[in-house]
């Protein structure tokens, strides 16, 4: 990553570049720093402000864009006007000024440009008269680095390098689709072709020589191997190596091509806007007739999706074609038949079957299988049955046939297809070679030629992209040893202290693709070997990540973890992720398995072995048992790992130069860059990389012996070093080097001297100074000794005038009308002195050829100047163009239909102004060179295609130059171009004013959209279900239409209409709240009906025992009778009435009546029991007194036995019972839908902005009245403000410092390095906290703080429910809160004098200090109010498992310390502290026996069980350790409560964050 952090303001006022979203970098100055933020103003006008050490880190995952940097700049145009030739010599070198410097020669139309030993070639998307003859000329044999950057010179250094070493060469041309490989490889084919035939000589009677005919073997492979794809017209469909063999007089003696992976997928399906290949199109386009192609290419199924291509016509191709078969000696039979097979795979194509198991041929299309089995030549009959059968063949077995299906039959159909046409394309490639690789030298020396299609990312990866992105990889493995690793094995070889750079290696990425026996292409062999059991599509891809899960080249895909870049969609489980050398591609895996086996069906392959057509026949022989087994193990992958290894091999035994063609933009435009695009391409290509080392190295270096032979002149005066290495060194000290070359430019190595990069430049100009008085002596010396001075002179200006007609012509300034004149006057000077010789007549020769050489210098500057000009001039247009398609971006994402329609109608205008001036100065700056295109237009050897020389006079044509003068016109331009520039500011303005509107409503929407869903959560606690088994229709009715309304609001928030999704939401709410006060009074009422049954019940009982006692008469017992009967009478007509409290007023009042009624009865029985009691005891004593006083009152005992004649057994003592002793007089249980809520609060919805008709109508004011400056927009108009009544916000304060005030600053550095700024909070998902919770390690107490703090942030969507509060955040909508009803006896919980919660910040302190004592502190430091006591101790838990990192299991029951709180009537909570662990136990008093099963709802653990056997003595600990293991706050517990005798289990569902059920 370049950057640079030295800046201080010491620095304001120098230039700069700064990175740009759109245009990678643009110019900028810089105008000072204050801490880490510099400001700087760019070229357009626009202050930024910049974080300078924001680059240095980490980047945050929710940042759109990264954060920009600052690097220095040094304009180009400071060291040459023209840009720089090799980059090497870059004073600045790094990513802004080599992408800049590109950029500048290639609106100058240089398109070529050195970096090191790497040629970047930028695609012009025109014609350029650069190719011509003379261009030829002008590089043979010329030193390397003498002339302009080309690839002819680099075709030029090839040849001349394989005449010097004797060695092979090699030149790989890489690039992306679109990028010019093809041409590149024409164009080089071309020269060494031209180069050949000259010292071949010959006449044009001998016919084509071999050069020659490889050239025209182009248009025949391009017709069957290339097509049109959505990023290139012309794509290569398949590689190609061309090696060119040469004789020991180093002309072309043969050559022999070598093709790589055919994409065959393409013959039966292309994608939308892309076509089959060429010969297709062509045939059809040439002779449908002859072959019964009928309807054209729209009635063929392989050719209906696209049909033509621009700048190409199809009939020409297909003559061009034709013309192209005949040069390799193809014959007119051969011809015939290799084009029935294409038309036969056409007709192939239209076969249609019918749709069942055991498919046929539809009748519609037997026409089609007729003309397909006639092309082919093969039985229709047979071709048929072979096509709707499938034959299995078993080793030792009779093969089994059995019918096809439907879509068994077409991909059996599109099989046979795929295999004819690319055995057709191999037979194209031999008979090819048969014709060119004539040479008999067993292993000829030859310069090879490798075009081969670059990475490809689509929008679905398959399996032609995993192979294609492997032959890539292992190219760039190549390259990356040859640029990279050699230049470290170089200096460490020859002993060089330099400072090392951390070379890109890409070995583990090849080995998990190819090394046997788990990588990728290896192991889908080994799967194809296993016939039926072959795993495919997800159970392969399983297979994969197993294998490379952890592989840190290889990324395990699913919907869980990865997001595809291009569409921003899901991953699915048929994913995977490879990290390549130009970046990271997902692929797909589908018909991996088939597409990789690549075999037909034998019984197919015997039916085409029956051809009549002696072509097809040739090409499926009649099968043998072994060739049968061979097919079998002989896989797509096999073949290509063989081929590609043995392609690695040639290159690297060769000497290999790279060419690294880029593609300039994705639209095909002439003379558009775009930047980002071209960046992304020379980092991808290596060629950043590879600058940096060359320019950290010495990128020139000679052997001594080379050194000292041609830089003799330095070694001086006698005595020398007896080695060259030492006299190498005196060399460099002699006084006209040292005073140039300082040693720390160059180093002596062990064979070698090592020179930076314009040392070997330098040295060379000084011998030519030192040399050049010793030459010219010679020179006077040979010349007066030859007598002949004036004919030398002659010679000289002979050669003047070609060379300078030479230069013109290759500069593109021949046609100038003073450069013509001179010429031509210096022409007739030569024929005039050649014809009187004479010192006059050769003197005026002379000084007409100095005076020519004048004129074409000062042309070709003046040239250079228009060229600067417009270069600078549509970059300028080139950046308003990408602002604009900024502009146009937005104006996609916008909502409101009149301003998008506006804005993209304006932004339309504004670039059909600014292309108009684009044409206008290409057209202006193309007057150079019409007369050169003209000529060009004629020569051979150009361009093939007609369509495109037809643009040759394109723009030159259009220029009109009427009767203004040149400075008018250039005036002219000039102010057209400023109206179209001053068009782009207003938009930009407009775009930001509709972009703030379209976040309001964004902003609204999301907080709706939060209501709703809040109204949704209420609405599912209602227990529907549980109402319809009580027959309660009313309450799912209105759920039911409270999901409705809902849904309907759902679907209005995507609609324009502002106040109709308001009142959709206000009638959702409304909704819910019918639904819910319909649920919480149906489930008041029965229960209200069923404790009034109990009253009932109970008020029977007392009067059955009254009236058993003899009682009713009692005093007042009868009218309390009356009385409770008519409160219960009472209770029940109330129980129709809304008012819930009401209800249950009257119903406690009822029961209370009744309770009363039993409190008399019991009291009346008791004074019943007294008064016998009593009366017993007076009796008693009556007889006690008698038998003391009187002796006639008879004896209780028998007279003298001693035993009780009978036993008097006084009534028991009875008293009114206490209260403990009454206990529950009802038993109050749940016989209705347990149903609870809580208050709502009215919905406060907000303002939702919108572009009212007025508002368009103003903004449409703006871009279409003085454009350039737009007039000033109301502060109201400016934003609309969700909470109009908000006072101002103060400034945002950073990241750490809101850790530090929401406590969590123990975490700042991780957080910091994950978000830049608050911002990047906000826009954190629910998803992304849980992730970095994770990450993090964060205890559950620290999350929930961390996630809450987050929800409140400006423009959060994290939710954040508390335990006892489902209430919206601060920021977002109050909606919906539940109404406040008292909770009813049974298992909803009542506490009558709940104990004040801890202030929050206190609880909060003792948190913090791990002084936590109870589940209220924990809740008060949280703010949450508490609530559900199972929720309770839910917290409890986590702050205590918080504050200590273990805690003990709990030892032994509860003893007297226990503290107990009561619950409800039937529980109460048992609460013990041993030190630092807590037990937690319910105790059931009451009379009935219930079970308490909490079911955490995890696999593999037991659930938590709270048993009771009705005795009053069951309390079965909970332990604190279970619950913090087994309940996560984000999973639903099942709490199962029931009788003893499980006949009436019922089942509720809590969530642990938040209320119980």
């Amino acid at each position: 990553m370049d950057h640079s952090t030295n800046w201080t303001n010491q620095d304001a006022g120098g230039l700069c570049w700064v990175s740009d979203p759109n245009q990678a970098y643009v110019e900028a100055v810089f105008k000072g720093i204050s801490g880490n933020i510099a400001t700087v103003e760019t070229a357009q006008g626009q202050t930024l402000e910049i974080d300078i050490q924001a680059p240095l880190q980490g980047p945050s995952r929710k940042q759109k864009e990264p954060p920009r940097r600052l690097l220095q700049r040094v304009p180009v145009e400071s060291i040459s006007m023209t840009g720089v030739e090799d980059m090497d010599n870059l004073p600045a070198l790094h990513e802004a000024s080599i992408l800049s410097n590109v950029d500048l020669r290639f609106r100058m139309d240089k398109i070529y440009t050195n970096s090191g030993p790497i040629l970047i070639a930028m695609n012009p998307f025109k014609w350029l008269p650069i190719y011509g003859e003379d261009v030829i000329k002008s590089y043979h044999n010329r030193p390397y680095g003498s002339q302009a950057p080309h690839c002819f010179m680099e075709a030029e250094d090839a040849y001349q390098q394989m005449k010097k070493t004797q060695l092979n060469q090699a030149v790989v041309i890489c690039g992306e689709s679109g990028a010019g490989k093809t041409e590149t490889t024409k164009l080089m084919l071309q020269y060494l072709s031209v180069i050949s035939k000259r010292y071949e000589g010959g006449s044009a009677a001998d016919g084509m020589t071999m050069g020659e005919k490889i050239v025209e073997s182009n248009p025949l492979m391009e017709a069957f191997g290339n097509a049109k794809t959505l990023r290139n017209n012309n794509s290569s469909r398949f590689g190609k190596f061309t090696a060119l063999h040469y004789t020991p007089q180093h002309t072309i003696s043969g050559c022999h091509i070598t093709n790589l992976l055919l994409e065959k997928a393409r013959i039966v399906h292309q994608a939308e806007g892309e076509r089959n290949f060429h010969i297709f199109y062509q045939l059809q386009a040439g002779a449908a007739s002859k072959y019964g192609l009928n309807g054209g290419a729209t009635a063929q199924e392989y050719t209906k999706v696209c049909t033509s291509v621009s700048d190409m016509n199809d009939t020409e191709e297909y003559a061009e074609t034709i013309k192209s078969m005949k040069a390799v000696d193809i014959s007119d039979g051969e011809i015939d038949n290799v084009m029935k097979i294409v038309a036969g795979v056409l007709q192939l194509g239209n076969v249609k079957f019918t749709s069942s198991d055991h498919s046929a041929v539809d009748g519609a299309s037997s026409g089609a299988l007729n003309a397909a089995a006639q092309m082919l030549g093969v039985s229709a009959s047979k071709l048929q049955h072979a096509l709707v059968h499938r034959v299995r063949e078993i080793a030792g077995e009779a093969p089994v046939a059995s019918p096809n299906n439907q879509e068994q039959s077409q991909h059996l159909r599109d099989a046979t297809s795929k295999s004819v046409y690319s055995k057709l394309f191999d037979w194209l490639v031999t008979r090819i070679n048969m014709t060119l690789d004539v040479d008999s030298a067993s292993n000829p020396i030859f310069i090879g030629i490798l075009d081969i299609f670059g990475f490809e990312d689509m929008k679905t990866n398959g399996f032609e992209q995993l192979f294609i992105n492997t032959t890539n990889e292992m190219l760039q493995k190549v390259f990356n040893d040859i640029i990279f690793k050699k230049e470290e094995e170089e200096y460490n070889r020859e002993q060089i202290v330099w400072d090392k750079t951390v070379f890109p290696d890409n070995d583990p990425c090849i080995h998990m693709l190819t090394k046997r026996p788990i990588g990728l292409l290896p192991y889908l062999d080994s799967e194809c070997q296993r016939g039926m059991a072959a795993s495919e599509g997800e159970a392969l891809v399983r297979k994969f990540n197993q294998s490379h899960g952890n592989h840190k080249f290889y990324e395990v895909c699913g919907p869980a973890s990865v997001w595809r870049r291009k569409d921003g969609k899901r991953t699915q489980n048929e994913d995977f992720l490879v990290h390549h050398f130009a970046g990271p591609i997902i692929y797909t895996v589908a018909d991996f398995i088939d597409k990789n086996r690549d075999a037909l069906y034998g019984h197919v392959h015997d039916v085409l072995a029956e051809s009549t057509n002696p072509l097809v026949a040739s090409l499926y022989p009649t099968r043998t048992e072994e060739d049968t087994v061979a097919a079998s193990k002989m896989t797509v992958g096999n073949r290509f790992l063989g081929q590609l290894h043995q392609l690695v091999g040639m290159l690297r035994a060769s000497e290999t130069r790279f060419v690294r063609c880029i593609k300039t933009n994705e639209t095909f435009a002439p003379g558009v860059v775009d930047k980002k695009s071209v960046l992304r391409q020379l980092v991808c290509s290596g060629v950043m990389a590879a600058l940096e080392v060359r320019r950290a190295g010495f990128p020139s270096r000679m052997l001594y012996t080379e050194f000292v032979r041609e830089f003799r002149c330095f070694s001086g005066k006698p005595p020398y070093p007896s080695n060259d290495k030492d006299l190498t060194a005196k060399m460099m000290k002699h006084p006209s080097v040292a005073g140039r070359v300082t040693e720390a430019q160059y180093r002596l190595g062990t064979t070698k001297l090592f020179m930076q990069a314009d040392v070997l430049y330098t040295l060379q100009g000084i011998k030519n100074k030192i040399v050049e008085p010793y030459v010219r002596r010679l020179q006077r010396w040979w010349i007066k000794n030859q007598g002949q001075i004036q004919q030398h002179k002659l010679k000289r200006g002979t050669y003047m005038i070609a060379r300078l007609t030479e230069k013109a012509k290759t500069e593109g300034v021949h046609h100038v009308a003073f450069v013509q004149k001179i010429l031509a006057a210096a022409d007739a000077a030569r024929v005039t002195a050649a014809t009187n010789l004479n010192r006059e007549n050769v003197t005026a020769l002379l000084d007409l050829c100095e005076t020519a050489e004048a004129n074409v210098d000062k042309a070709v500057q003046q040239k250079a100047e228009a060229y600067r000009i417009r270069a600078e001039i549509l970059g300028v247009l080139d950046g308003f163009s990408a602002r604009l398609e900024a502009v146009k971006a937005e104006a996609a994402t916008l909502y409101n239909p009149e301003a998008k329609a506006l804005l993209t109608s304006e932004c339309d205008a504004a670039e059909a102004a600014l292309t108009a001036c684009r044409e206008e100065q290409t057209m202006a700056a193309n007057a150079w060179d019409q007369a050169v295109m003209a000529e060009s237009g004629e020569q051979t050897g150009g361009l093939r295609r007609a369509a495109t020389r037809a643009n040759l006079y394109a723009s030159a044509s259009k220029v009109k130059m009427g009767n203004a003068t040149a400075q008018e016109q250039a005036a002219a331009r000039d102010g057209r171009m400023e109206e179209a520039k001053a068009m782009v500011p207003p938009l930009e303005e407009l775009c930001a004013r509709l972009l703030e509107e379209k976040r309001l409503m964004d902003a609204a929407r999301a907080q709706y959209a939060d209501a709703i869903d809040q109204a949704s959560a209420r609405l599912d606690t209602i227990p529907v279900d549980q109402y319809i088994m009580f027959g309660i229709t009313n309450v799912s009715d209105a759920v039911a239409e409270a999901r409705e309304g809902i849904d309907q609001a759902h679907k209005m928030l995507n609609s324009m209409d502002p106040e109709g999704f308001k009142a959709a939401v206000k009638y959702a709410a409304e909704a819910v709240d019918k639904a819910v006060g319909s649920a919480v009074h149906e489930s008041a009422r029965v229960q209200a009906m069923a404790d009034l049954d109990e009253g009932d019940k109970v008020l029977l009982e007392a009067v059955a025992m009254a009236t058993t006692e003899g009682i009713m008469s009692s005093p007042g017992f009868e009218a309390s009778v009356r009385a409770s009967e008519a409160c219960i009478a009472a209770a029940r007509e109330q129980c129709m009435t809304p008012d819930v409290h009401t209800l249950q007023a009257s119903v406690e009042e009822a029961l209370a009546a009744v309770e009363a009624t039993y409190d008399t009865y019991q009291t009346n029985f008791v004074a019943k029991r007294r008064a016998a009691r009593d009366k017993f005891n007076a009796v008693k004593n009556m007889w006690e007194s008698a038998a003391q006083e009187s002796t006639s009152v008879p004896s209780a005992f028998g007279s003298g036995s001693g035993k009780a004649l009978f036993k008097v057994v006084a009534p028991e003592p009875v008293a009114l019972p206490t209260a403990a002793q009454k206990g529950n007089l009802f038993s109050r249980s749940m016989r209705a839908p347990v149903f609870v809520a809580s208050t709502s609060n009215a919905l406060n919805l907000p303002e939702v902005p919108a572009m009212t008709s007025s508002g368009v109508s103003r903004a449409t004011s703006m871009v279409t009245m003085g454009r350039s400056s737009p007039p000033p927009v109301d502060a109201a108009d400016a934003a609309v403000d969700i909470n109009k009544g908000a006072s101002a916000e103060s400034a945002p304060q950073s990241v750490s410092d809101w850790l530090d005030e929401v406590g969590l600053s123990k975490y700042r550095e991780a957080i910091c390095s994950y978000a830049g700024e608050l911002h990047d909070l906000a826009m954190m998902t629910d998803e992304d906290i849980d992730e970095l919770v994770a990450e993090l390690g964060m205890p559950k107490l620290g999350a929930r703080r961390f996630r809450k703090q987050v929800s409140r942030l400006e423009g959060s969507t994290v939710q954040y429910v508390s335990s006892g509060d489902s209430n919206l955040t601060e920021a977002s909508i109050s909606c919906l809160r539940e109404p406040n009803i008292q909770p009813m006896a049974g298992l909803a919980e009542t506490e009558s004098a709940p104990a004040p919660a801890p202030a929050p910040q206190e609880a909060a302190a003792r948190v913090a200090k791990e002084e936590v004592e109870t589940a209220e502190e924990v809740e008060a430091a949280e703010e949450l109010p508490p609530s559900s006591r199972l929720q309770a101790f839910i917290v409890e838990q986590e702050a205590l498992m918080a504050a200590e990192e273990k805690v003990a299991e709990p030892k032994g029951p509860f003893t007297n310390a226990a503290e107990m709180t009561p619950v409800n009537a039937a529980w109460v909570k048992l609460t013990e502290r041993r030190g630092s662990e807590v037990q937690i136990g319910y105790h059931n008093v009451s009379r009935e026996a219930y079970n308490l099963t909490i079911d955490f709802g995890l696999p593999g653990t037991k659930n938590c069980e709270l048993k009771h056997g009705g005795d009053g003595t069951g309390a079965h600990l909970l332990s604190p350790h279970v619950a913090k293991q087994l309940v996560d706050p984000d999973q639903m517990m099942v709490v199962r409560i029931g009788a003893a005798d499980k006949l009436r289990p019922w089942e509720y569902k809590m969530a642990m964050s938040g209320e119980s059920a």
